[in-house]
C-alpha cells in the first residue's frame, strides 16, 4: 500500500458526522472561521490550527520549493548578534497538518520534502569556525607530484599509460569500505562520499546525525567538514529529517531565547515566534499540548496584566500604586517608564504597547485585553477589586471561580466533554476497523505464500522424479548393451575355439582343402580371451562412471532447488515486511492526523470559551477569567500502536 493513498479510516467526512456533529454542507474550516470572526469582533486576536493547515499548506521548514517568505526571516539578538531560523509555531516541523482527506485518493501527490533553510543558517553562522578544518584538509589533498617529474614530451609509454588508464573501470564498479565501520561494500556508489573526501555508510551518517541531534557539541553533524544538506536528505526518512531539523533550530536560538513547555510530561522545545501574541507578548505557547509558558522565567503562564516575578529589574523599579512604573518593551526588551495616566507606552525601537497589562497596542482598538476603555464598558475590574479590598491575585480567582460557576460556561464545558468522549469513541472505532483490515491482509498474505510454497515443492518434487525415472532408464539402456557385447565377444570366442580345434584334422569331404590353424589365429583367440576376461571390469568401470554422473546432477538438483527454497523464504520475508513497513506508515499516518484533530479541538475548545467569557463580561460588566477546557487522556494513539503491533505478531 503507498502511503501516498489515503486510508479509508482517515475520512473527514466521517469523523465531521461522528464527532463534531456537522451537517453535509458544514466543514470544520467554517465554524472555525466563524469563531475566529466573533473573537475578532470582540477584541480577541486568534487563529486555529484548522484555518492555518487550509490555508498555509506549506511552511518554512516543510515546503514543496525553497523559496523564502515572509515568516522565513532570522532574529537577532543585542548581546551576542547572531541570527537564528525562525518557524511558525504551525511549522510542520512541530506538528504537521493532516492530510487533506477530501482529496481524491487516485490523485498523485508530490513527495514530501524538507527545506534546509535552517540547516544552511547554521553552517553560514558558524562558518568562521569550520574554514581552518577545512584548510587543514585540503592540504592533505595537494599533489604531491614535483614539477620537475613532469614531462612535455610526448611518448609512446605515456599514450600506452593513457589507454589503460581509459579501459580500467570506473572505481564506482570497485569494491569500497566505509571510512568509519570499515564494512566493506560492493560498489563506491553504495557509500556517501563527504565534502572532505572521506566516504561513510548511510548507517554511520545516520548515526552522526542522530548524535548531532541529541548533542549540541557535535552539532553540525561533521567529519572533517560538515555534512551538506544533500548527504542528510538522502539518508534520513522524512521523520528523521524533521527530528533533525527541530534540532537545528533549537540550537541555533542563543540560551537565553531558549524556552522549552513547563510541563512535566511534556518538556517540548518552543521556538521563537517573530510576531508575537499581542494579548500576551511575553507568553509562548506549546505547540504539542497547548500549555503556556512566561518566556522570562520560563515557567508557567502568568495572569494577564501580571508582571514575572522573576524579572528583578521591573520588580525592583519605583511603584505607581500597586502596579510598577515601568513596562518592558516585548520587541527590545528595554524598561519605559510610565506614568498615572498613561494609557500606552512607546519604546524607543518604535514599539507601542498597553501600559497597564503589555499588550500589543492596536491603533484602532487600542489594548487588546481592552484595558483602555474599562470605563466605557464597566470593565472595571481592578479598580473595584481595590475598592473592595481585593488583591490583584484576588480579583483573578474570583473571576475564575465566577466563570465556573456561570451556567453558560457549565453548559459549553459539557458540551465539549461530550465531543472529547465522542472523539474517543471514533478512535476506538477506528482502531478496531484498522486491526481487523490488517487481519485480513495478514491472513491473506498467509495464504498467498503457503500457496507459493506448496507449489514450489510440488513442482520441485516432480523434477526430483523425472530425472530419477531418467536415471533409471539410462543404466538399464547401458546394461543392455554392455550385455549385448558381452554375447558378441562370447560368440566370437566360441567360432575361433571351433575353428582352432580343428587343426590338422582331415576334412569329411573330400574336395576340402585340410585345415590350416596359424599362429596369427592363435594370437587373435588369445587377444578374445584377454577382451573377455577384462570385459566385466570395464562395464563396471562404465556403470559407475555413469551412476557418479547421475548422483552429481542430483546434487545440482537438490541445491538449485535449496537455492530456489531459500529465494522463496527470502522474498516471503521481505513481503511480510513490507506488509510491517505499511503497518507502521499506516500507524503514523493516522497518529499524526488524530494528534492534528486533537489539537484543533483543544484550540477551538479554548477560544470558544475566551468568546464565551469576553461576551459575559460584556452583557454582566463583571469579569470573567477563561477556564481551562476538558484534559485529554494520557493513552491516545498509542493504544492503537501496542494494538497493531500485537496483531502482527
Amino acid at each position: 500500500m503507498e502511503t501516498q493513498q489515503l486510508l479509508p479510516e482517515l475520512s473527514d467526512v466521517q469523523y465531521c458526522t461522528d464527532v463534531l456533529q456537522l451537517s453535509v454542507d458544514q466543514s470544520e474550516a467554517g465554524i472555525d472561521r466563524e469563531l475566529v470572526s466573533k473573537a475578532k469582533a470582540l477584541g480577541i486576536k486568534a487563529t486555529l490550527p484548522s484555518l492555518s493547515s487550509y490555508n498555509h499548506n506549506t511552511s518554512s521548514a516543510a515546503s514543496q520549493s525553497t523559496e523564502s517568505t515572509s515568516q522565513d526571516q532570522v532574529f537577532s539578538t543585542p548581546s551576542d548578534g547572531t541570527n537564528s531560523a525562525y518557524l511558525t509555531p504551525h511549522s510542520s516541523i512541530f506538528g504537521p497538518p493532516s492530510p487533506d482527506p477530501a482529496a481524491p485518493e487516485s490523485a498523485a501527490k508530490p513527495p514530501r520534502t524538507y527545506n534546509f533553510g535552517p540547516y544552511e543558517k547554521y553552517l553560514a553562522q558558524n562558518s568562521a569556525t569550520f574554514d581552518e578544518c577545512r584548510r587543514k584538509s585540503s592540504v592533505g589533498d595537494s599533489s604531491g607530484q614535483s614539477i620537475f617529474s613532469v614531462s612535455t614530451k610526448k611518448s609512446l609509454s605515456g599514450l600506452r599509460n593513457r589507454m589503460k588508464l581509459r579501459k580500467r573501470p570506473s572505481r564506482s564498479l570497485e569494491p569500497a569500505s566505509c571510512f568509519n565501520c570499515r564494512s566493506d561494500f560492493k560498489s563506491a556508489t553504495a557509500l556517501q562520499h563527504l565534502a572532505c573526501g572521506h566516504s561513510f555508510c548511510s548507517g554511520c551518517v545516520r548515526c552522526m546525525v542522530d548524535q548531532a541531534s541529541s548533542d549540541e557539541s557535535k552539532m553540525p553533524p561533521r567529519c572533517c567538514l560538515p555534512l551538506q544538506p544533500s548527504t542528510i536528505q538522502a539518508v534520513l526518512d522524512p521523520a528523521a529529517q524533521e527530528a533533525f531539523l527541530k534540532a537545528v533550530v533549537q540550537f541555533s536560538t542563543p540560551w537565553q531565547r531558549r524556552v522549552f513547555c513547563s510541563k512535566a510530561t511534556c518538556g517540548e522545545f518552543i521556538p521563537y515566534r517573530k510576531h508575537a501574541d499581542p494579548n500576551t507578548p511575553f507568553v509562548a505557547t506549546c505547540r504539542k499540548c497547548l500549555t503556556r509558558v512566561c518566556t522570562i522565567c520560563k515557567a508557567d503562564a502568568h495572569p494577564v496584566g501580571t508582571d514575572c516575578p522573576e524579572d528583578l529589574e521591573v520588580e525592583s523599579a519605583p511603584k505607581i500604586g500597586s502596579s510598577s512604573g515601568v513596562r518592558r518593551c516585548y520587541r527590545c526588551r528595554d524598561l519605559v517608564e510610565r506614568t498615572a495616566d498613561s494609557s500606552d507606552l512607546t519604546c524607543p525601537c518604535g514599539a507601542q504597547f498597553c501600559a497597564d497589562c503589555g499588550g500589543v497596542w492596536d491603533s484602532t482598538i487600542g489594548c487588546p485585553n481592552i484595558c483602555g476603555s474599562r470605563g466605557m464598558h464597566g470593565y472595571a475590574d481592578g479598580e473595584a477589586a481595590t475598592c473592595n479590598g481585593l488583591s490583584t491575585d484576588e480579583a483573578a480567582e474570583e473571576a475564575e471561580m465566577r466563570a465556573a460557576r456561570h451556567p453558560s460556561i457549565q453548559s459549553l464545558l459539557r458540551a465539549q466533554e461530550q465531543e472529547l468522549q465522542r472523539f474517543l469513541d471514533f478512535q476506538a472505532r477506528t482502531k478496531d476497523v484498522m486491526s481487523t483490515r490488517r487481519a485480513e491482509r495478514e491472513a491473506i498474505l498467509s495464504d498467498q505464500l503457503i500457496t507459493q510454497e506448496t507449489q514450489l515443492k510440488e513442482r520441485q518434487a516432480r523434477a526430483t522424479a523425472e530425472l530419477e525415472d531418467q536415471q533409471i532408464a539410462d543404466e538399464m539402456e547401458l546394461r543392455a548393451a554392455l550385455d549385448l557385447s558381452q554375447r558378441t565377444v562370447n560368440m566370437r570366442i566360441k567360432h575361433m575355439e571351433a575353428y582352432c580345434d580343428g587343426m590338422g584334422q582331415t576334412p569329411t569331404e573330400s574336395n576340402l582343402p585340410p585345415r590350416v590353424v596359424t599362429e596369427q589365429n592363435l594370437r587373435d583367440l588369445g587377444r578374445q580371451y584377454n577382451l573377455r576376461e577384462d570385459m566385466e571390469r570395464q562395464h563396471t568401470s562404465k556403470i559407475n562412471m555413469m551412476r557418479d554422473r547421475q548422483s552429481k546432477r542430483m546434487e545440482d538438483l537438490i541445491e538449485r532447488q535449496e537455492d530456489e527454497l531459500e529465494k522463496l523464504a527470502d522474498a516471503q520475508m521481505d513481503e511480510r515486511d513490507t506488509l510491517r513497513k505499511d503497518f507502521t506508515r499506516e500507524d503514523e499516518a493516522v497518529g499524526s492526523v488524530f494528534e492534528s484533530r486533537q489539537a484543533r479541538l483543544t484550540a477551538r475548545w479554548a477560544l470558544a470559551i475566551r468568546v464565551m467569557c469576553k461576551e459575559l463580561q460584556v452583557s454582566d460588566g463583571v469579569r470573567y477569567a477563561a477556564v481551562s477546557p476538558p484534559s485529554w487522556p494520557s493513552v491516545n494513539m498509542a493504544g492503537m500502536e501496542d494494538a497493531s503491533m500485537s496483531t502482527r505478531e
